[in-house]
C-alpha cells in the first residue's frame, strides 16, 4: 500500500465518511433490504444510486480517492460476493449487475462471464480498469470500494445454459455467467436482488425481486409468458404458495398443487423455517417437447411444462428449499445430500398429506425408476474420496441413481432409528448448515452422535457400493 492511499484511508475513517462503504476491519455488511439495483449498505451515508446507477452517489468519498491511481485488473476468485443486485432489460438483452464483495486489502476481484458482453465497469467514483479473457472478467478493485457495477449484454442460448428463447433461464449447475456475473462455485452463497423489465407486450415476468438468504448462484431465475397465478394459501408459519401456469393449464396445474401448500407447510414445520422469502411456488416453465422434471430455482422453482400434472416433481423442487439450497452441498460428489434427501423428503410430504397408502404407492414406482436405472448403467450414488473432481454433466453421477438410491437410504435409516429420530436429525442438521455448505459424511456424522446408531453399514450397502440391497422394502 502507497503511502499516499494510506492517508486517503486515514482521512476517511477520522472523517467518518468510510461509511460509504464497510471498514477494512468490520464485519460483512447485511443483505440489503432494498429491492432496486445499487441500494446496498454503501448508500445509506451518500445519496443513493438509484436505478439510474449514477457514479457521483458519494461526492465527499470520490473527492478524496479519484486523485489515486487505479489498481490494474488482478485475477483472484476467492473474494467473497455478498450480494448481486440485477437490473434486466429485456429488449435490449442488457443488465447491470451491482455486486457487492466483502472488504479485504487485496485489489483484485475476479468473475465468470461466460458468454456475456462486458460493456464498462465501473465503482461509484467513475471506470475501473478491467480484462475479459477466456470468459473471465478481471477487475483491479480499489480498497476503498466495496461495489461494482458491471453493464453488459447477454444471449438467447436455446442449450439450458442460460436465457433460453423460450422466456425461462436455466442456470444449474454452473451456467450463471451466461446470465450475469458470478462465481459458479458450490461454497459461494449470494444474496440477491432482481428487477426484470421491458418485456414483450402483453407477458408477464415471474420472478423473485429479493432472495434474502445466501443462496447458490444457479437458483436466481425469471420466466417470461402468458402466466396466470392461482394462489393455493398460506402456511402456518405465513408463506404464500402460489402455482403459475401458461394457457391450458390450468386443469393439470391445480392437479399437480393440490397438496404443494401442505408440502411446503410440512417442511417448515418438521425441518426448519424457510429462508428465501415470504412467498414461493411452481412456475411452468416452456422447455419444449419431450422435456421432463424441475429446476430449484426457488423461491419460485420451475416445473416442466410437460411434468405439471405431477405432484410429485413440484414437491421435489419445494423439498430443495431446505436441501440442496438452504443446506448447499461443498462438493458435486455429495450431489446425493441434495438429490437423495430432496427426493425423501418428498415422499415423506406424500405421507404428511396424503396418508401412508399414497406414500407406499411412491415407494413402489420409485422401486421400478430404481430398477430400469441401475439396468441402464449403475454408479455409486456417493463418490465422496474426491471433492469437485468431477463435472456432473459427464459423470455418471447424473442420472437417477443418487435420486432414488439415495431416497432409499433414507427410508432404511428411517426403519432404523425410528421416524422421530430421523426428522430430528434432518432438522437439526439443516438449522446447523442452512446458508451453507455440507457433506453427506457430515450428516452421517450426527446421526450416530444423535443417535448412538451408526448408519455405515447403511452408507456403504446403498451409497458407496453397486447394486440394489437385498434388504430393500
Amino acid at each position: 500500500m502507497n503511502v499516499v492511499t494510506r492517508k486517503a484511508i486515514a482521512l476517511l475513517s477520522l472523517t467518518g465518511l468510510w461509511a460509504c462503504g464497510p471498514t477494512l476491519d468490520s464485519e460483512p455488511t447485511p443483505a440489503p433490504e432494498m429491492e432496486t439495483l445499487g441500494q446496498t449498505q454503501e448508500s445509506l451515508s451518500c445519496a443513493s444510486l438509484g436505478e439510474s446507477t449514477q457514479l457521483n452517489a458519494c461526492p465527499e468519498l470520490c473527492a478524496l480517492v479519484n486523485h489515486l491511481p487505479l489498481p490494474q485488473p488482478r485475477a483472484s476468485l476467492s473474494r467473497n460476493i455478498l450480494t448481486t443486485s440485477l437490473d434486466v432489460k429485456l429488449d435490449t438483452l442488457s443488465a447491470t449487475a451491482a455486486i457487492q464483495v466483502a472488504p479485504s486489502l487485496a485489489t483484485g476481484l475476479s468473475l465468470k462471464v461466460g458468454k456475456i458482453q462486458v460493456t464498462g465497469v465501473r465503482s461509484r467514483c467513475g471506470a475501473l480498469n478491467y480484462t475479459v479473457q477466456d470468459g473471465q472478467l478481471d477487475i483491479g478493485m480499489p480498497i476503498w470500494a466495496s461495489t461494482v457495477l458491471i453493464d453488459y449484454t447477454f444471449e438467447e442460448t436455446p442449450d439450458f445454459d442460460g436465457y433460453m428463447p423460450t422466456g425461462s433461464t436455466f442456470l444449474w449447475p454452473s451456467f450463471c455467467a451466461n446470465l450475469f456475473p458470478c462465481h459458479p462455485a458450490l461454497a459461494d452463497g449470494v444474496k440477491f436482488s432482481l428487477k426484470v423489465s421491458n418485456a414483450p407486450a402483453g407477458k408477464t415476468v415471474v420472478y423473485p425481486t429479493r432472495i434474502p438468504a445466501d443462496a447458490p448462484a444457479y437458483m436466481l431465475a425469471w420466466a417470461v409468458g402468458d402466466y396466470t397465478e392461482i394462489p393455493l394459501g398460506s402456511t402456518t408459519a405465513g408463506t404464500q404458495v402460489s402455482v403459475w401456469h401458461l394457457p391450458g393449464e390450468a386443469e393439470v396445474a391445480t392437479a399437480g398443487t393440490l397438496h404443494l401448500k401442505d408440502a411446503v407447510d410440512f417442511f417448515e414445520r418438521q425441518y426448519g423455517a424457510y429462508t428465501f422469502g415470504g412467498k414461493v411456488g411452481s412456475v411452468s416453465a416452456n422447455w419444449g417437447p419431450g422435456a421432463y422434471g424441475g429446476m430449484e430455482h426457488h423461491p419460485y422453482w420451475h416445473v416442466a411444462s410437460d411434468a405439471m400434472d405431477d405432484k410429485l416433481v413440484h414437491q421435489h423442487e419445494a423439498a430443495h428449499g431446505w436441501y440442496g439450497n438452504g443446506v448447499r452441498i461443498q462438493c458435486w460428489e455429495d450431489f446425493v445430500l441434495s438429490e437423495g434427501t430432496a427426493e425423501y423428503l418428498t415422499a415423506r410430504s406424500v405421507r404428511a398429506t396424503e396418508g401412508a397408502d399414497a406414500e407406499a404407492a411412491v415407494w413402489t414406482q420409485w422401486r421400478a425408476e430404481l430398477e430400469r436405472a441401475v439396468s441402464r448403467g449403475d454408479t455409486y450414488a456417493l463418490p465422496d474420496s474426491t471433492c469437485n473432481a468431477i463435472d456432473i454433466l459427464t459423470h455418471p453421477l447424473w442420472s437417477n441413481i443418487p435420486y432414488k438410491k439415495g431416497a432409499f437410504f433414507y427410508r432404511a435409516l428411517e426403519q432404523q432409528i425410528g421416524t422421530e429420530a430421523i426428522d430430528r436429525v434432518l432438522a437439526r442438521f439443516y438449522r446447523q448448515h442452512v446458508g451453507r455448505t455440507a457433506r453427506m459424511q457430515q450428516f452421517l456424522d450426527l446421526v450416530k452422535a444423535e443417535t448412538g446408531q451408526d448408519p455405515t453399514a447403511l452408507a456403504n450397502a446403498w451409497l458407496r457400493g453397486l447394486g440394489i440391497p437385498a434388504a430393500t422394502p
